[in-house]
């Protein structure tokens, strides 16, 4: 998919997620919205464009799911989602991709 679509795509769902007013919670924003800004967090790391990593969240709290090249790609991810205003806290739950031998 083309990289500005998915930008634009994920603009989008942050500017049209519902959010919380500050009375309501201890986080801003909707998890609708706290998920596509961490999406897009990952999406603009460059050493993570062959990751295939999703996030999800609720309450405030992420987990981030799926697979990564190495082990620093991992700790970036956790990072970057930390950093994303309304995180409450991250659970990285990503794993090293396993490549194939050429044997």
């Amino acid at each position: 998919m083309n990289r500005s679509l998915i930008a634009a795509t994920l603009a989008a769902a942050l500017m049209l997620a519902p959010g919380r007013a500050a009375a309501d919670g201890p986080y801003p924003g909707s998890d609708a919205s706290i998920s596509a800004a961490v999406q897009l967090a990952l999406w603009r790391e460059g050493s993570l464009g062959q990751a295939d990593i999703r996030a999800e969240a609720a309450d405030g709290a992420v987990t981030l799911r799926g697979f990564a090249g190495t082990m620093e790609d991992i700790a970036t991810a956790g990072r970057l989602a930390r950093a994303v205003p309304g995180v409450r806290g991250v659970t990285n739950a990503i794993r090293v991709s396993v490549k194939p031998s050429r044997a």
